[in-house]
C-alpha cells in the first residue's frame, strides 16, 4: 500500500516537473526572431494542456471547499469559482495602469477592464449555449436548457445591470469627482454582493465531487490547508497557461501576417478568457449547470465591480464608442436573460447563443471604426 502511494506521488511529482520544464522551455523560445510554426502550434498545444490541467485542479479544489464550508452551488460559482478564475487576468491591466508609462496606457488599461465583463456575457454564455446543444444531441441530457438556481441567476444579472447601468452614466457625464465617488461606490457594492450571496439556498439533488485530487495522487488528508494547496496550484497553472497561450498566439499573427484587428477583436478575447469557458463547460458536461452559468454570472459582477472602481480612480475614465457599445451589450443580454427567467422560469440553449448576436456586431462594428 505505501509502495502504491509512493509511486503516485513520484508519478505525479514527475509530471509536475515535466510540465513546470517545458513551459520555461516553450517561454524561453518566444525571445527567439524566427520561431517556426511546428514550433508555435507545441507552445499553443503546452499552453492549453497547462490550462486545462489547472482549471481541472482549480475546479475540484473548488468543489471541495464548497463542501467544506456547506456553501450552495450558486454561491460557489459565484464567488470561490469567479473570482478565483477573474482575478488573475484582472490584475494585468491593473498593474500595467499603475506602473506602465505612455499616453496611451489608460485607453489600454479602459479596453481591457470593459473588455471583460462583456465576453463574459456574450462569447462565453454563447460557447455554453453550443455545449449545452451538443450535450443535449448526445442524449445527456433531456432538453436544451440548463437546470439552474434562477433565484440566485436572477438575483446576480440585476445586481450586474443595476452596476452596468450606472457605469454607463457615470461614463457620459464625464465628471471626474463623480467618477471617483462611483469606484468607491462599486467598491463597497461588491461587499455587499458577497453578503447576499452568501445568502443563496441549495437546490435539491446539489452534491459535490467525492473525489479530491490531492488525496488520490498524494494521499493529502482532504483538509483545508490540502484544499487551498490545490486550489493555489490549480490558479498557477492557469496562469501560466493563459500567459503562455497569448503569447504564443501573438506570435502565430505575427508570423502569419494575420491583422492585428483579428487578433484584438477575436482571437486574444478567445485566450484570455479560457479560464472561465473551460470551468463552465466542464461543470456543465457534469451536470453542475448552477455553478457553470454562476461561474459567468459571479466574473461579470466582480469584472464591472473591482477593475471597473480601478479605473475610474486612477484614470480620466474617457470612453470610446467600441467601449460604450460593450457595455451596452452587456445590459441587453443581462436584460434579456432576466426577461427570458421570469417568464419561461428555465435559461434555454438559443438564449445563450444570442451572446454571440452581440460578439459578431463588436467586430463588424471593430471593423468598421478601423
Amino acid at each position: 500500500m505505501i509502495f502504491y502511494k509512493m509511486k503516485k506521488y513520484f508519478i505525479l511529482t514527475g509530471i509536475l516537473v515535466i510540465v513546470t520544464g517545458l513551459s520555461h522551455y516553450f517561454s524561453g523560445l518566444l525571445l527567439h526572431n524566427d520561431i517556426s510554426y511546428p514550433t508555435i502550434i507545441a507552445g499553443l498545444l503546452m499552453g492549453m494542456i497547462i490550462i486545462l490541467g489547472g482549471c481541472e485542479l482549480f475546479a475540484n479544489g473548488v468543489e471541495c471547499l464548497a463542501e467544506r464550508f456547506n456553501l450552495s452551488h450558486a454561491t460557489a460559482g459565484s464567488i470561490l469559482a469567479a473570482t478565483g478564475t477573474a482575478l488573475p487576468e484582472t490584475m494585468v491591466p491593473v498593474i500595467a495602469l499603475l506602473t506602465a508609462r505612455g499616453e496611451h496606457k489608460s485607453e489600454i488599461a479602459i479596453g481591457a477592464i470593459l473588455g471583460a465583463p462583456f465576453m463574459l456575457s456574450t462569447l462565453a454564455l454563447f460557447l455554453l449555449g453550443i455545449t449545452v446543444l451538443i450535450h443535449r444531441g448526445l442524449k445527456k441530457r433531456s432538453e436544451a436548457a440548463m437546470n439552474v438556481n434562477l433565484s440566485a441567476l436572477r438575483f446576480e444579472l440585476l445586481f450586474f445591470i443595476g452596476v452596468i447601468s450606472s457605469l454607463l452614466m457615470v461614463s457620459l457625464l464625464k465628471i471626474h469627482s463623480l467618477n471617483i465617488i462611483a469606484g468607491i461606490a462599486f467598491l463597497i457594492l461588491y461587499v455587499l454582493f458577497i453578503h447576499y450571496t452568501l445568502k443563496h439556498e441549495s437546490m435539491d439533488g446539489e452534491e459535490y465531487t467525492e473525489h479530491f485530487h490531492f488525496a488520490y495522487f498524494l494521499g493529502c488528508p482532504r483538509r483545508l490547508r490540502w484544499i487551498i494547496g490545490q486550489v493555489l496550484l490549480g490558479l498557477f497553472f492557469i496562469i501560466t497557461g493563459a500567459h503562455l497561450f497569448v503569447d504564443y498566439i501573438s506570435r502565430f499573427s505575427i508570423k502569419s501576417g494575420i491583422p492585428a484587428l483579428v487578433l484584438s477583436l477575436i482571437i486574444t478575447p478567445v485566450a484570455t478568457e479560457l479560464p472561465e469557458k473551460f470551468n463552465s463547460i466542464t461543470w456543465t458536461l457534469k451536470g453542475k449547470d448552477t455553478m457553470a452559468i454562476a461561474n459567468i454570472s459571479g466574473a461579470m459582477v466582480f469584472q464591472s465591480t473591482i477593475p471597473v472602481s480601478i479605473g475610474l480612480i486612477f484614470t480620466e475614465w474617457r470612453l470610446n464608442t467600441l467601449e460604450i457599445f460593450n457595455i451596452i451589450s452587456a445590459i441587453l443580454m443581462a436584460s434579456i436573460m432576466v426577461m427570458t427567467i421570469l417568464t419561461k422560469k428555465k435559461v434555454p440553449a438559443p438564449l445563450l447563443l444570442t451572446g454571440g448576436i452581440f460578439y459578431i456586431l463588436y467586430i463588424l462594428l471593430g471593423i468598421v471604426k478601423i
